[in-house]
């Protein structure tokens, strides 16, 4: 991390970003052993397409190398040119701000700054796993209004599947067009499907296969972004543990729990909770 060679290649490239400079900061990433020369070759063929985003990709190969605060440093260079003043050559339409903000999450989480991890990775999430938070309590205050409760909750593509108990199924059934309606207004883009059993049912069975997550036709960055969350609040939640505050860290995995239901790395700590 010293390597003075190194130091001046960055130096240079902030002073002066071009393509020669991007150039020079990746060959002194191979002398220095943190990209091998096949990446490196690759990255050079197409050096004349970086722009900002070279700094997100130097946090990569830092973060990668297990260096997190240099990866930060560069994170955070990037993070600037995101959120300041436009700069020609910048298209902030093609950037993905939100991978980058993850990728501080997870280096935070490396760092064992879980409170910070959490905070950046909620600020990637986006607005699905909002509308899932939400239509999942709809459906919580539904089911405990007739004495019943969520028993599990499905996910495949766009459709969602609500299995939950009642004390009163023909009460149940009534309100499902009504509740379905009221899903739908809030995650428009789901199909949504209700499935009630009596409340004496023994519970479904969890799938083995879906851990930490169920199985979920998800091509986007959602689960990863998930992830981040789940495991910077058990980290947060086992140091409050550690420290005897058990009610801050029941109300942290709770709102995990609402994250991803059935992750089993939330329901052993809520478990073994006094």
């Amino acid at each position: 991390m010293d390597e003075q060679e190194l130091l001046q290649a960055e130096e240079a490239h902030l002073s002066d970003r071009n393509d020669h400079t991007r150039r020079g900061v990746i060959d002194a990433y191979v002398k220095c052993g943190l990209l091998p020369e096949v990446d490196a070759d690759n990255v050079k063929s197409v050096i004349d397409y970086f722009g900002a985003d070279f700094f997100e990709l130097m946090g990569l190969v830092y973060a990668n190398a297990g260096m997190f605060i240099c990866a930060l440093r560069w994170y955070r260079e990037f993070i600037a040119e995101l959120e300041g003043k436009p700069r020609p050559g910048l298209d902030r339409q093609s950037v993905d701000g939100e991978s980058v903000y993850a990728s501080v999450g997870y280096c935070l989480y490396s760092l064992g700054l879980f409170a910070e991890a959490i905070s950046w990775s909620k600020s990637c999430i986006g607005p699905r796993l909002i509308s899932d938070a939400v239509c999942q309590a709809l459906m919580d205050y539904e089911a405990q209004s007739t004495g019943g409760t969520i028993r599990s909750i499905e996910r495949a593509a766009s459709r969602t599947r609500y299995t939950a108990s009642t004390q009163n199924p023909t009460q149940a059934i009534e309100a499902t067009p009504r509740l379905k309606a009221a899903l739908e207004a809030c995650a428009p883009s789901q199909d949504f499907y209700i499935d009630w059993v009596r409340h004496e049912s023994p519970a479904p069975e969890i799938q083995p296969e879906g851990y930490p997550f169920r199985v979920e036709m998800d091509a986007s960055s959602l689960p990863r972004h998930k992830m981040n969350l789940i495991f910077a609040i058990c980290g947060q939640a086992d140091v409050l543990i550690e420290n005897g505050y058990h009610d801050e860290a029941r109300r942290l995995l709770s709102e995990a729990a609402m994250v991803e239901p059935e992750a089993d790395v939330v329901r052993e700590r809520l478990k073994g909770l006094p």
